[in-house]
């Protein structure tokens, strides 16, 4: 009997830990590992994927404030992350986390994998010092091209547009209060599990997992 095809997605996961985060830590906490969680039980909903999570933080100048919390963890491994692991503080390194980051996975992804990348930040860039705007949104198209699928979440910003100049069309705004995280949190895992689904759809047609970079708008109202 032939066996039943899988498919590895993975989850990177890009976070702010710069200090005006501090605000809405307990809220940034604790949406992080309701992801983390939702990731988990992913695989029980989908047990056609195999669920894999990267998580990068960014605060402070450059590289030395980009660190990797979880690198290619698979989701039976997976552990919440602590108050050790996440300590907001400093500047907003935005483009050098995406580039290492993106760089980093790329590296570990083979052809016919799903990769969803979000970034979460309450500000916009100000002491990245290896990567430009202009770098990262070529890296970003070469990504989607191999059929990556991003989605940018912002706050204290017109996310959309900022999405927009880094080439990516998943935006989100959210208020950077305690009941704006919560609310921000509910639409991403609701974005993320309809991700999924597509994931699951092109496996049961049989398409091409390129296409999975071009399909709609993530945090649009879905009509079911």
């Amino acid at each position: 009997m032939e066996e039943k095809k899988t498919i590895d997605v993975y989850n990177l996961l890009i976070i702010d830990e710069s200090g005006s985060m501090q605000s809405i830590y307990e809220q940034a906490l604790s949406g992080i590992n309701e992801t983390l969680n939702g990731i988990r039980n992913a695989e029980k909903d989908y047990p056609d994927q195999k669920q894999y999570v990267s998580l990068v933080t960014f605060e402070g100048n450059g590289m030395d404030g980009v660190k990797t919390r979880r690198d290619c963890v698979p989701a039976a491994s997976l552990e919440n992350m602590t108050r050790a692991d996440y300590r907001p503080g400093g500047c907003t390194p935005l483009y050098d986390a995406m580039g290492r980051a993106i760089s980093q996975l790329d590296s570990r992804i083979k052809e016919g994998d799903a990769v969803l990348v979000t970034i979460i930040t309450d500000g916009m860039e100000n002491s990245s010092c290896e990567y430009s705007g202009t770098a990262v949104k070529e890296l970003v198209a070469r990504q989607r091209e191999k059929g990556w699928t991003f989605a940018y979440i912002g706050a204290n910003q017109d996310a959309v547009e900022v999405a927009r100049e880094l080439n990516i069309s998943n935006a989100l705004d959210f208020d950077a209060s305690p009941e704006g995280m919560v609310t921000m949190s509910v639409k991403y895992e609701k974005a993320r599990k309809k991700y999924l689904r597509n994931v699951h759809c092109c496996m049961s047609s049989a398409s091409s997992p390129s296409f999975l970079g071009k399909l709609m708008d993530l945090f649009e109202e879905d009509k079911d």
